[in-house]
Order: structure tokens, then sequence, then C-alpha cells
């Protein structure tokens, strides 16, 4: 780039980081007085954008999804309507933020390439999380979950008993597809033994107890068991005599395990899904930056990051806000986009800060969450009871697959949206 050009960085390949670039691109950068001295730089650990809620369903078939409605975009085709030299991408893993001196280091995905220092004038961190299982969404290059699925897709044709841990949403859809497309037409007792073991005393626990307990009996009808208030002590594979490593990597994503609870009680599986929760993408962060958890800490109105220095931003399942979820991106995104443009605006002395019209993110109050279990599922939205059918209809046909386009293509933000200022 050209030594007097002001990077805004943004770190994370997802969801958050594509729609904020977007947002920038189209109603930021072109807004300012000096818009020709900015540039995007975009950084992440995979050269595709991944639609990661297909996951569950993806993992049992390579025909669950149509070849036409692509899991995987390009991110050169996601921005390829932006004129050069608008936008940088890099094709690299971030290992460490100097948030005093505003440099960010980065590893080139090509092997034998040198360590990149990225100096910013203003930073986006939305690096998202990383699930247990390889199965459930990127870790690293998009390559890397396409041959976590081909591994179990091929030990799936063979197996007689899966255990899958964790009652949340992950763990009850994966649990759903795969006793939908093993046992689905059964008709009585089930092809293949499929237990769902969670701690919690009951599935979804942040739904009424008639929404889990309905989400339990549409589970069954699919030769699916259930136990309840029971957590796994440890895993072991039986062939390697790996200890809780099973599962969690491609090496040992297809082990035959025994899965010990905390009751003294034994699960033998030939495949093992772990699906009990995320990381956040936060060890290339000081610590100081981070909440008790390992999330980034952001004000949670501005979804500014304070203790890192101006015009540093984080957002998505990364930072501290609540509802981790892609629709409280949809919404965070502007925010951000806005909030930086005054940051921008007020370091080019265009604003005075007590004059900046800052933006207010504001959560949603109430449960919006869609659960799908086979052909069927369970939900809430705004705080309201869904049926079956809805879930399906909106969500259970193709896990939002179609309503993805706009999201990375940039179409979601053809306008900037009216926000709350504060």
């Amino acid at each position: 780039m050209e030594p007097n050009t002001k990077t805004i960085l943004i770190l994370g390949g997802s969801y958050a980081g594509i729609s904020t670039a977007h947002y920038i691109l189209k109603h930021v950068i072109p807004t300012l007085p000096n818009k020709d001295d900015y540039r995007v730089a975009f950084v992440s650990s995979s050269s595709h954008f991944f639609c990661r809620p297909t996951s569950p369903r993806a993992l049992v078939s390579e025909t669950a999804f149509p070849k036409e409605k692509s899991l995987f975009v390009p991110l050169t085709e996601a921005f390829d309507q932006y004129t050069s030299p608008s936008i940088t991408l890099y094709h690299a893993t971030v290992i460490k933020l100097d948030h005093l001196a505003r440099i960010v280091t980065i590893i080139p995905a090509n092997e034998g390439t040198a360590d990149i220092n990225l100096k910013y004038h203003a930073l986006i961190i939305a690096t998202g999380v990383t699930a247990e299982s390889p199965l459930m969404g990127l870790r690293g290059d998009h390559r890397n979950t396409i041959e976590a699925w081909t591994l179990f897709r091929k030990k799936l044709s063979s197996a007689k008993s899966i255990v899958i841990t964790g009652g949340g949403p992950t763990g009850v859809e994966t649990a759903g597809e795969l006793g939908q497309y093993l046992n689905g037409t059964a008709g009585g007792k089930p092809n293949v033994s499929i237990t769902l073991v969670t701690r919690s005393r009951r599935l979804l626990p942040y739904f009424p107890l008639s929404v889990s307990q309905k989400a339990e009996a549409q589970l069954s009808k699919l030769g699916v068991s259930v136990i309840k208030d029971k957590s796994v002590e440890k895993v072991i594979s039986i062939n390697f005599d790996a200890v809780d490593t099973a599962g969690k990597s491609l090496e040992r994503l297809t082990d035959t395990v025994v899965v010990h609870l905390s009751d003294d009680e034994t699960l033998q599986a030939d495949l093992y899904i772990p699906a009990t929760g995320v990381s956040p993408n936060t060890g290339f962060l000081h610590r100081q930056l981070l909440d008790n958890e390992g999330y980034v800490n952001v004000n949670s109105s501005s979804l500014r990051v304070e203790s890192a220095g101006p015009r540093v931003y984080a957002l998505g399942h990364v930072c501290s806000s609540t509802p981790r979820a892609i629709h409280a991106i949809m919404k965070q995104a502007p925010v951000v986009g806005e909030n930086l443009k005054q940051g921008l605006l007020s370091a080019e002395d265009k604003v005075k800060d007590g004059e900046a019209a800052y933006r207010v993110y504001e959560p949603e109050s109430t449960i919006t969450q869609l659960v799908v279990i086979g052909k069927k599922g369970v939900g809430m939205a705004l705080g309201w009871r869904v049926p079956s059918f809805f879930v399906w209809l909106i969500k259970g046909r193709d896990y939002w697959l179609g309503m993805t386009p706009p999201m990375w293509n940039g179409r979601q933000f053809t306008k900037s949206l009216q926000l709350a200022i504060r």
C-alpha cells in the first residue's frame, strides 16, 4: 500500500468480518472528505466464506444440498464489485496484535512466505469462534472442513452407534439430521443407535420447558435417545489409547470410542461428535483486551474495544456482546460502520469528539432461535413460540443457505441504516 494510506484492517472472513467490510466500503469510506486516503485490508484464514449453519446437515451427505447452492464462496468473488485498490485480501492467520504500536502480525497461507506486519489506522476484530469438532465450522482453510466431512461420511456408512455430546442447538440439530438420515424411514427399531448426552436437566435449557420437551419428543421419533443431567468425564479412543482428543481433530475424527459419563456409565460409539461449546479466536490478543471468558471486551453500546486505543471495534461471536447470533451481526455491522465513520472524522478534525453522532447498538431482549430437528423443529421468534412447520419453512429447508448471498455479496447493506443516536 502507498506510504500515506490509512488502513482500515478487518480480521476475520466470516459473517461479522465480511458484513462490516461491505458496509465500510459502501457507506463509510465514500462519505469521508479524503476518501482516497483510505484502504481496507481484509485478513481471513480461509480463502472462502462458509455458510456455517449448514454444518449439521452437510456432514451427513454430499448431496444434502443442491450443487447449485454453494456452501463455500471465494472471498475474491464477494469483493470483486469494488475497484482496486479499495480492498486488499490476505489469506493468512493472525498471530499477534500489538495494540500499543497498532500493528497486526499475520502468517500468509502460502508456505515459506515470511510473516507480514500490518499497521492500521482503524481495526475491526471479527475472528469468530472455533467449535470443538472440525465438522462444525472452519478451522483455517475451508478445505479442512470438506476433508472432515469426507472422513466422517465414509465412516458413517458402516457406523452402528453414534454419541453426540451437547444439548444446545448444534447438538440437537446434529442429532436430528443424523436421525432423519439414518432412521427417518425405519418405521420402528432404529437402524443406528444415536445418543445425545447433555449435562443439563433438559435440552435447549434457555427455552421454556414445553419447548424443550417437544424437541426431545421429536428426536425420539427419529431414533435418538437423550441422556440428561450427566457430564462427560473422559473419552477414550479404543484403537489409539488416546484420551479426550477423539472427535476434536482430523486425525481422531472417526475413532471408535468409549465415552465415560459422570455416574460411571459408559457408552461405546463408532462415531463421536462433541458439540458442547465453542472457543473464541482471541489467542493473538493481549489478556487485558478480553473478558473473563476470553471474549473481546467491548462497550456494549458502541462495540468499541476501549482498552485497545482509538478506532478499534469488535463484533460477532468473538466479542462480549450478546446474543452471539448471525441476526445480531446484521444489526452490529452498521453500528460499527457508523461509529467508525465518526472516529475517522474526529481523527481528521472534521468533527469534535463532543459533537460526534455515535450510534447505539441495542441487542434484542427476547429470544429468537430456530432449531431444526429432521423435518420438524422447535423455536421462538422475538419471545414467541413458533410451530414446527414454521421452523422448517424458514430454516429447515436449507439452513439459511438461500438467505446467505445478500450477506457475502453486500446487498444486505445496499442502503445505510438509520440507527439510534446517543
